[in-house]
């Protein structure tokens, strides 16, 4: 019992590893989302405010600075492209459009799974977790009902053995009777001691089939626990192997993504904006060959994420079918569970019937206590009647001779010499008559103490063998030729008698011839000396025989103690063990009841555990789902804007390039010569224009170019319709140089980083 007992407290330690394995995976997971979401916030929030920090002196001679300012508005670029790629396919370039191949790999980037099937992964693990406790309480449930049903057969099954029992003893009183012979019983005994120890051998041949087949299980279930365990310390290891992939590979993305997608936000002055608007042509090669980088990363991160999930789909599946192979397990501890039940439920059945058994013979030794004593009752009045019988023919035969010697005194008073001859032989035959009944009187009591001894014998020969029933039919011979013996000497006893009655009658009626008397007197002497000598030697051999008799009796009798004391020593043996064996029985089934409580109790509160952890998921989930929500509102706020902004790009492009609502051909003026627009339509278009043609009077009157050592750069408020768009109001001052008058204008410069353009007013 005790390895099924450590294979039960395994399998419930190995269900909570895994509970707080599936808890971690879910924190995990619920970690890795608001890290991606709090960076996304992160990289959004330098994307919308951070570009305004960034305030410093312009010089002119300070090229790689210029440069710097520029790779970091293009980064910028590119993560918004990046960030946008997916929801809006849109060209790089107003001049250059893409090809079909890359139009055709991203709508299939854009068909790809993104994190977010993360959350449905979580949805799908706790469903799992609901499935598990579904499937455990349907468990419990079928237990339930197989115990009730188990209960019914066995009450069911008692009733029909008690019923069984009921008919077998009635029909055995009907059928048995209190006179039959000792023969008969001794067999019916002997058949009975039979039949009891072919049912207890047959008992101990079942008790020791089951002993082999609960250790052929026990030892089966064992082999399948040392496999689970080797398979779950597998699983094990590769779960974690694949946790540290994804953390690598989770480290991996967030760097590149920190590294390429930084927010950067520069201001541009006029001439670094011209200088870009020179070198963006340059660099839109370097922008394509960033970006297919960034698209190939992308990809292999993709390749990555499916492998990853490939292995979490067989981790699952293996962590499916160790599940099922403990639920096999603890299906088969259940069957040798009940197989246990029912050989406790045999087990008390089988003591009910060995208590009936004791009963039974009990009974039955009662009985046969009252029957020898009815029969030693019987043997009494017997030997009392034939007492009464001997006395009455005593007194009897007194009474005649009494009568007989009258009448001798009567008739021979004459002749004293033959009346005393006469007393004489009369005394003879009287003090023979006397020997004669003290003879019989001893052979009768010697009879009845036979009786005895032999209704003794038969009491105790009815619970021996079948040598014993020959032995007591011996003695039924022998005593039965005592009792013909008895009958021969009665016959003599009678003979002489009557041979007296004719000695009595030739002496009365031969009175007168005294010499035919004295030798017929003389004859009967030598009869009655024969007699005698015949007699006594017929006395001693009885004498001899009778005392064998006794001798072999009482030997019989020391033998039946004997085996009735060894017979008496193994029953309390076979009662002592099977008490032990029914208490050992008993302390286990309480030791199981209390192991079942402890266990109810533990999965009562592993299943409030599974509730609250339930409940704080379903939380996480809902915040997750909002904050999802959230981020696509503002992806799509942010489409929205870059669409915007894109169209006002290009109307201002159009605006310069002398299109429509733009300056005619005298209005325009000549970068390269260093001089600024009128006011009222004062507008450089630095993306794509790059000549003036127009010079206004204001131009031509100012001879020299602002210096770029008074430029002033300082901050102006941010532009309500575009979030990337950044304003900054420029006072320029300068000194004519050779002349009095002094000029002062401010420069209002408007830069779109989304479309790289740049526009100048001056006011």
């Amino acid at each position: 019992m005790k390895p099924l007992d450590s294979d039960e407290e395994q399998l419930g330690a190995y269900q909570k590893e895994l509970r707080q394995r599936a808890n971690q995976s879910i924190q995990q997971l619920s970690s890795a989302l608001e890290q991606q979401s709090s960076d996304e916030e992160e990289v959004e929030e330098p994307r919308g405010s951070g570009g305004s920090l960034f305030t410093a002196l312009i010089e002119e001679d300070n090229a790689a600075w210029s440069q710097k300012t520029q790779s970091e508005a293009v980064n910028q670029l590119k993560s918004l492209l990046l960030k946008q790629c997916r929801e809006i396919p849109s060209p790089l370039s107003p001049s250059k459009k893409q090809s079909p191949a890359k139009r055709v790999q991203q709508e299939e980037r854009s068909n790809l799974p993104t994190y977010q099937d993360l959350v449905p992964m979580i949805h799908n693990q706790s469903e799992y977790i609901q499935h598990l406790e579904a499937e455990v309480k349907l468990c419990k449930e079928e237990l339930q009902g197989m115990k009730q049903r188990i209960r019914v057969v066995v009450v069911e099954n008692e009733k029909l053995h008690s019923d069984l029992k009921s008919k077998a003893v009635d029909e055995s009183l009907k059928d048995y009777t209190f006179r039959n012979s000792t023969v008969n019983e001794s067999m019916a005994a002997n058949s009975h001691s039979m039949l009891q120890r072919a049912e207890h051998t047959t008992w101990k041949n079942e008790l020791e089939q089951l002993k082999v087949i609960y250790q052929a299980q026990i030892q089966s279930l064992e082999a399948q626990v040392i496999s689970l365990r080797k398979d779950l310390s597998v699983s094990q290891k590769e779960c974690e192997e694949v946790k540290v992939r994804l953390r690598h590979q989770e480290k991996q993305a967030a760097d590149a993504l920190r590294a390429d997608g930084a927010p950067r936000v520069a201001g541009l002055c006029l001439k670094c904006a011209q200088h870009e608007a020179v070198l963006a042509g340059t660099h839109t090669n370097l922008h394509v060959q960033a970006i297919d980088r960034l698209t190939k990363e992308r990809d292999e991160l993709l390749v990555a994420l499916r492998a990853v999930r490939a292995s979490q789909q067989e981790a699952q599946q293996r962590e499916w079918s160790s599940c099922l192979q403990v639920k096999q397990a603890v299906e088969m501890a259940e069957e040798a569970n009940l197989h246990k039940a029912r050989v406790e439920v045999q087990c008390e059945q089988l003591s009910r019937e060995l208590a009936r058994q004791r009963e039974q013979l009990e009974r039955e030794a009662q009985g046969s206590q009252e029957r020898l004593s009815e029969a030693r009752e019987e043997g009494r009045a017997e030997a009392r009647k034939q007492r009464e019988e001997l006395a009455h023919t005593v007194s009897s035969l007194s009474q005649h001779v009494a009568e007989l010697e009258g009448q001798l005194d009567r008739t021979h008073r004459d002749k004293s010499t033959l009346t005393n001859q006469l007393e004489d032989a009369l005394g003879k035959l009287a003090s023979q008559e006397q020997d004669n009944t003290k003879v019989c009187l001893e052979l009768r009591y010697q009879l009845s103490q036979a009786q005895l001894k032999k209704e003794e014998a038969e009491r105790e020969l009815r619970e021996l063998n079948t040598k014993t029933s020959r032995q007591m039919e011996k003695a039924a011979q022998e005593v039965e030729r005592l009792n013909s013996e008895l009958v021969g000497c009665r016959q003599h006893l009678e003979a002489v008698q009557k041979d007296g009655s004719q000695w009595q009658a030739e002496a009365l009626s031969l009175a007168e011839q005294l010499a035919n008397a004295q030798r017929q007197l003389h004859l009967t002497r030598q009869d009655k000396e024969s007699s005698e000598r015949a007699h006594e030697e017929e006395m001693t051999s009885v004498t001899l025989s009778a005392r064998e008799r006794e001798r072999e009796l009482a030997v019989l009798l020391e033998q039946t103690e004997a085996q009735h004391q060894q017979r008496v020593g193994e029953l309390d043996g076979l009662l002592s063990s099977q008490n032990s064996l029914i208490r050992k029985l008993k302390e286990e089934c309480c030791t199981l009841g209390v192991k079942l409580e402890e266990r109810t109790e533990n999965s009562r509160g592993e299943l409030e555990q599974l509730a609250m952890e339930k409940e704080h998921l379903e939380e996480t989930v809902k915040s997750l789902r909002a904050r999802c929500a959230d981020m696509e509102e503002q992806c799509v706020q942010h489409g929205r804007m870059h669409q915007r902004m894109k169209d006002r790009g290009s109307r201002r492009s159009v605006n310069g390039t002398n299109g429509r609502g733009g300056p005619g051909k005298k209005e325009q003026a000549c970068c390269y010569r260093r001089r600024t627009t009128s006011p009222g339509r004062g507008l450089l278009h630095l993306g794509s224009c790059h000549t003036h043609t127009y010079t206004h009077p204001l131009c031509q009157t100012v001879s020299s170019p602002p210096s770029p050592q008074h430029t002033v750069c300082c901050h102006a408020p941010e532009a309500k319709g575009c979030s990337s768009q950044k304003l900054f109001i420029c006072k320029l001052s300068w000194q004519r140089l050779g002349r009095r008058n002094r000029t002062a204008f401010i420069c209002l410069i408007c830069v779109c980083a989304c479309a790289r353009v740049a526009t100048v007013c001056v006011i």
